[in-house]
């Protein structure tokens, strides 16, 4: 999905609620591998410098992407970005703390997965596969994964790579197992970090090979209006979406898309038949937010596709809409096809709110207790 399935620019680190969970003996809790969402994991380039992970990338720096290729290579997962007056925008520091307080030591059983978030989700699981592996026989004993948000997917194709991967209990957050309409606005209109600050623009996500990793699957119909296919390029081009939207009068520009993203749709495709061969895990918990309507048909008003996004859904008819956590629905959340799956439910204002409330913490825990 997105970029706002991070910690947004609106949330700022505030001291940890003390007293939530007692402290284990870290030498009763398994080894947990922990899998960051979208823009969790620094990205840099010996030429370019911070591509992402430091304040400046918020308002200014490279490009993520172009047509061209991608630049830097993944650097470690981030904490929190520091901002000024001892603020910081928080990605997984707060849910690090938590950890912490259930007896996880960054280094002795808390070990968090760094990858770089712009491929596909099935390209970079054989990393994570050997790092499992890494892991148990270190340890010489099973591990325990947790998927947070987009890192569900990571999840979900190592166990696609390797069925028998030596993994005790897997936990989701937010995940789009199925999928997310949420990725598609970004997708559509790009993305601002943080106030006055920089957007990314559809190109950059579009240029990015894992950027329509979170479509939903292409069995599963997400128009209202029949005749359209999300995996046809063509209909990207006559709605006018994403990197479309700007292009006026076709030409050498517009063609050179049709064919980017045509090939980003098939490989997407692809990505689809690996995850739903995935094995199902021995147990798994899925954390989902719940209680905000979440698009999952799109509207076609006046020959354009209506995707306005996380909390700007009020105007879509009920037919477009399910239960979820504003980006993500409960259905999708939940959907590792073979899987016998215990869901917990928490209450949410955002999707991001899966990996950053006391709740959310409470709930993934629970689950890995």
């Amino acid at each position: 999905m997105g970029p706002g399935f991070i910690g947004g620019a609106d949330h700022l680190q505030l001291p940890s609620a003390a007293g939530l969970w007692l402290c284990y003996d870290q030498t009763r809790v398994r080894h947990l591998v922990v899998v960051p969402a979208l823009f969790g994991t620094e990205l840099h380039d010996e030429e370019l410098g911070a591509i992402w992970g430091t304040f400046g990338c918020l308002y200014r720096g490279p490009r993520l992407a172009s047509p061209a290729g991608l630049r830097g290579k993944p650097g470690k997962v981030m904490s929190a970005i520091p901002l000024f007056a001892g603020l910081r925008y928080d990605i997984l520091g707060a849910l690090q703390q938590a950890l912490g307080r259930a007896g996880y030591a960054p280094g002795k059983n808390l070990h968090l997965f760094a990858y770089d978030w712009r491929l596909r989700s099935v390209d970079v699981a054989s990393a994570l596969v050997d790092e499992i592996h890494r892991l148990a026989d270190a340890s010489q004993q099973e591990v325990d994964l947790l998927g947070l948000s987009n890192g569900g997917l990571l999840v979900r194709a190592a166990f696609a790579i390797d069925p028998t991967l030596p993994v005790e209990r897997v936990v989701t957050s937010g995940a789009p197992l199925a999928g997310s309409l949420e990725s598609l606005a970004c997708l559509n209109v790009g993305f601002q970090f943080a106030p006055l600050g920089r957007t990314v623009s559809p190109g950059e996500f579009v240029a990015c090979p894992g950027s329509l990793d979170c479509l939903p699957p292409p069995d599963k119909s997400v128009f209202l209006d029949a005749g359209y296919d999300l995996y046809d390029a063509a209909t990207w081009k006559t709605l006018r979406l994403s990197v479309f939207g700007d292009c006026r009068g076709g030409g050498d520009e517009e063609d050179d898309w049709v064919r980017i993203v045509g090939d980003r749709l098939s490989s997407t495709r692809k990505s689809w038949q690996t995850l739903e061969r995935a094995s199902a895990p021995r147990r798994l918990t899925c954390v989902c937010g719940a209680g905000l309507p979440t698009q999952v048909k799109i509207v076609i008003d006046h020959g354009r596709a209506r995707v306005p996004g996380e909390g700007r859904v009020a105007r879509l008819p009920p037919e477009a809409l399910a239960e979820g956590d504003g980006g993500v629905s409960v259905e999708s959340a939940t959907a590792w096809s073979g899987a016998t799956t215990e869901v917990v439910r928490i209450p949410v204002g955002r999707h991001r709110d899966v990996v950053r409330t006391p709740a959310a913490f409470r709930a993934i825990l629970d689950s890995l207790s």
